[in-house]
């Protein structure tokens, strides 16, 4: 699978979709080649039927001379039954490699994304694409793309065996199964344009659904929850109503479909049957026996069988259309020049007692440093040349839309400078030993307190644990917790107060030996209290051995650092050192 692949931008959907199949090329070849094997063998059966009737009834064989056939056409129907479980089992293998593989696509891309970009697209969305819209590209490659191979070539060998016996009924055969695509893509068409609505529908439903989630307490506390409840019924009767329109022209296609094939087989079996009654004296008619005749009439059917199993899944490529025009929108925003590659630094030394990491600060340097967000009228950096030495605390202050933020995302790697050069360690940014990062709001996840703390330093055993909790304040909380580690959280730290929650991400980022930490805001909306304790944590987690950056309003915190950055318009207009 190559990166290029993953670039979607620009393609169209149904091309792109082609596109993937060579991520199971081998897996769809095995899908198609038991289709055609069946094809030989329905041959075969034809062909055995039509035999032993003729003998029996023309030659007037006994049992026993036909027992040969017999035996012959049961194992025909037992490799028929093999082939048809080999082509499942090998369609639903090619549909879970490249599904597989598109999921790992999109989670790569939406790390390159970063939070920033990220803010483009909704979180619903993007959860949305990576669930249902993946899951729905599932039946085309497992049923509609071998499919599409096998209601070619199925109905041309087995017409080319008419041909070879009747050539009127050939003819027949062959000017009527082209009216079955003919038809199946002009309906298409129409239930292509629907499904595509759907699951545009599914990804608004999705969204706005989170969004009345994430805001039930306000709801609540403004008595809105059976207004919100009614909008999120009103969008969900939307879906049903496109997913029904879609199963509507789905369900009316095929039987218009099955009408067209209903038809042309009866057309033939009127000829064959005329003919073997004498009532056709011209043509090939005449000379039509019981055998060719038995032969043709079972062949017909099977003539139109691979086009109407591709009509029953023609939806499925619709559907999965709609879905990968709505994986395209992730994947057509591209991620910033310079996506931050894996960490590979060695490993930090730790403490003898503790075993926590004790990373070496980094200094940090903006050079020349400019940067315009789309559609903003001014940049929000301009030219900034700044320099931070190894070790230091360096508040950063200013208005809203100051830059300050963008000063934070820059140094994680998270957007790239439009000029200029940021450097971490002397290297660019994050700098090959990572940066830790604590927000306003600290994202906690559903979880332990031991699986929150993991994340950072999935071998950590229980010591180094509670020693990162003991630097942050926090070892007596979880200590006092019936459950101690294993104390369950909510999402978003539910269970925990907002004070307790950041120090539970320092105590986090404290894990990841980052010698650079980035804060924004981690004591808005604390008590004094609950502020202290924190910056008192942050003092420590410093300690001259990380380099760190805090975004902070709040003036009590301004001579917390050893320096003092106030920012505004995109420049630093004030240097001050403690």
């Amino acid at each position: 699978m190559t990166e290029a692949s993953s670039a979607a931008g620009g393609r169209k959907p149904a091309r792109w979709l082609l596109e993937q199949a060579g991520l199971a090329r081998n897996a769809v070849a095995a899908a198609i080649a038991a289709g055609l094997l069946d094809a030989v063998l329905v041959t075969g059966q034809a062909a055995l039927v039509a035999w032993v009737i003729h003998a029996a009834v023309i030659d007037g064989r006994s049992l026993d001379a036909l027992m040969p056939a017999m035996a012959a056409l049961g194992a025909v129907f037992l490799g028929r039954a093999l082939l048809t479980w080999a082509r499942s089992a090998a369609g639903a293998r090619a549909a879970y490699r490249i599904t597989l593989a598109v999921r790992q696509r999109l989670y790569r891309h939406l790390t390159a994304l970063g939070p920033v970009r990220l803010q483009r697209h909704h979180s619903g969305a993007v959860a949305s694409s990576l669930v249902e819209q993946v899951e729905a590209l599932e039946s085309y490659y497992a049923n509609y793309l071998p499919q599409m191979v096998l209601a070619v070539a199925v109905p041309l060998g087995l017409i080319s065996v008419v041909l070879t016996l009747d050539l009127l009924a050939g003819l027949l055969l062959l000017i009527a199964a082209p009216l079955v695509p003919l038809f199946m893509a002009l309906v298409g068409i129409g239930a292509e344009r629907l499904s595509q609505r759907q699951q545009q529908s599914m990804a608004r439903i999705s969204a706005h659904f989170l969004d009345r989630l994430r805001g039930l307490v306000t709801l609540r506390i403004f008595r809105a929850t059976e207004a919100a409840g009614d909008a999120v019924a009103q969008a969900a009767d939307e879906y049903r109503r496109r997913s029904l329109s879609v199963l509507r022209v789905a369900f009316l296609s095929s039987s218009a479909l099955e009408l067209i094939a209903a038809i042309s087989i009866a057309v033939v079996a009127i000829y064959v049957g005329f003919s073997l009654l004498g009532f056709l004296d011209y043509g090939p008619g005449p000379e039509l026996g019981l055998f060719a005749g038995l032969f043709i009439l079972l062949l017909a059917p099977e003539v139109f069988f691979p086009l109407r199993r591709l009509a029953q899944h023609y939806h499925d490529r619709a559907t999965a259309v709609g879905a990968a025009e709505e994986i395209l929108k992730v994947l057509d925003d591209p991620p910033p020049a310079s996506a931050p590659e894996p960490d590979s630094a060695p490993a930090p030394d730790r403490d003898a007692q503790t075993g926590l990491p004790v990373p070496a600060p980094v200094a940090v340097r903006y050079a020349g440093v400019s940067l315009r967000f789309p559609g903003a009228e001014s940049p929000a950096l301009a030219e900034l040349e700044l320099s931070i030495a190894a070790g230091e605390r360096v508040v950063i202050s200013g208005p809203s839309g100051a830059g300050k933020s963008t000063l934070l995302h820059l140094l994680a790697g998270f957007v790239p400078p439009d000029s200029g050069r940021v450097e971490v360690g002397g290297e660019p940014a994050p700098g090959s030993g990572g940066v830790a990062w604590v927000g306003q709001r600290p994202w906690l996840f559903h979880g332990t307190v031991r699986e929150n703390l993991l994340l950072a330093d999935p071998d950590a055993d229980e010591n180094r644990l509670y020693a990162a909790l003991r630097e942050a304040d926090l070892a007596d909380v979880v200590e006092g917790l019936p459950e101690g580690l294993d104390a369950p959280l909510g999402e978003d730290g539910y269970g925990l107060s907002g004070g307790q929650a950041s120090r539970l991400a320092l105590a986090r980022a404290l894990l990841t030996g980052a010698p650079l930490l980035l804060l924004d805001e981690p004591t808005a909306g604390l008590d004094p209290d609950s502020r202290a304790r924190v910056l008192a944590a942050l003092g420590r987690l410093a300690d001259g051995r990380r380099t760190v950056l805090l975004v902070a309003h709040d003036r009590e915190i301004h001579d917390w650092g050893d320096r003092h950055l106030i920012i505004e318009a995109g420049r630093c207009l004030e240097d001050r050192r403690a």
